[in-house]
């Protein structure tokens, strides 16, 4: 199987777009560790608002909406959305790195069936991957 340009554009901006959506989530839970216990409400808020975490997700939050928007322009949305699923690999996996978290025999096998389920998914023809549906849409009347 060989892939083309196109393809391996694609494929690596969603490895961009998993590695930055890792990294939100992990931001997010700094973030919470930052604030702490610290009930809902206008205290919460301003914890938030003075964490450097908190601020970092957010940055992260508008950069993946930003490479989605980009990847979703020349992938079909039912080919690409599968492959966000590896951000459940990622997530508990670097979740373990940075902050202790289990990894346990029932999440690695669930890791392993997600493994297969997005290369399930993902296998087929590479023309499916790059055809996105265009449809014409007709002159809005004013």
């Amino acid at each position: 199987m060989t892939l083309r340009p196109a393809t391996v554009a694609t494929l690596i901006l969603v490895a961009v777009f998993l590695a930055v959506d890792t990294a939100t989530q992990l931001a997010f839970k700094g973030a919470a560790e930052a604030i702490g216990d610290i009930p809902l409400g206008l205290d919460f808020l301003a914890a938030a608002a003075g964490t450097a975490f908190a601020w970092l997700a957010v940055g992260l939050y508008l950069a993946t909406y930003v490479l989605w928007m980009l990847v979703l322009r020349t992938t079909a949305l039912s080919r690409a959305f599968p492959l966000t699923a590896l951000s459940y690999v990622s997530v508990p996996l670097f979740a373990w790195l940075a902050f202790g978290e289990t990894v346990d025999a029932r999440t690695a096998a669930g890791i392993g069936l997600i493994l297969l389920g997005v290369v399930l998914v993902g296998y087929g023809d590479d023309a499916e991957v790059d055809a996105v549906a265009k449809p014409e849409l007709a002159p809005c009347e004013t």
